[in-house]
């Protein structure tokens, strides 16, 4: 999965950043609160219909992407 770890600059307070699987394109949603935080729902909705990311299953694990063009370049490069 292509979320990454916290990067925490008060209690509870920071980024939850999100990486391409393919060319590593990361975006990064501000937190406020563990709530907030861990609100995987809401950060992967603004990312699919605000960014056009796709979700996509590829040998078994799920994978994100920031387009389709990545999406079939990884699976061009990773499946058999």
């Amino acid at each position: 999965m292509a979320k990454e770890d916290f990067e925490f600059d008060g209690f509870w307070e920071g980024v939850a950043p999100y990486s391409c699987d393919n060319c590593h394109t990361t975006v990064k949603f501000r937190f406020d609160s563990e709530d907030s935080a861990k609100n995987y729902r809401r950060h992967r909705r603004i990312l699919k219909e605000d960014n056009g990311w796709i979700f996509t299953k590829v040998n078994g694990e799920w994978r994100d992407f920031c387009s389709e063009a990545c999406r079939n370049a990884y699976i061009r490069r990773n499946t058999f």
